[in-house]
């Protein structure tokens, strides 16, 4: 079987209660972008401070913290609000 995607992904703990709790349309774009992400066509922006390492993609109002720094792996860590992402 051919994986088209570039990327093995590796999930938190935190990551899944926090998508979990998501709405169906919220899951619904955070698919959509992880895609995008695992295939290559969208890149995040670095994250500084006690998030060094990490970047974030914005969906909607959410931020979707993740670290690339493996190669070949993408780390998802979490998914909140804007306001309490970086908290």
């Amino acid at each position: 079987m051919n994986n088209k995607f570039k990327h093995e992904l590796q999930i938190s703990k935190r990551f899944k209660k926090s998508f979990e709790s998501l709405d169906k349309e919220m899951k619904e774009r955070t698919t959509e972008k992880l895609k995008e992400l695992l295939e290559e066509h969208i890149s995040g922006k670095p994250l500084k401070g006690e998030f060094k390492g990490f970047k974030r993609i914005r969906i909607g109002k959410y931020r979707l913290i993740y670290s690339d720094a493996e190669p070949c792996k993408i780390y998802l860590y979490d998914i909140k609000l804007r306001e309490t992402a970086y908290i």
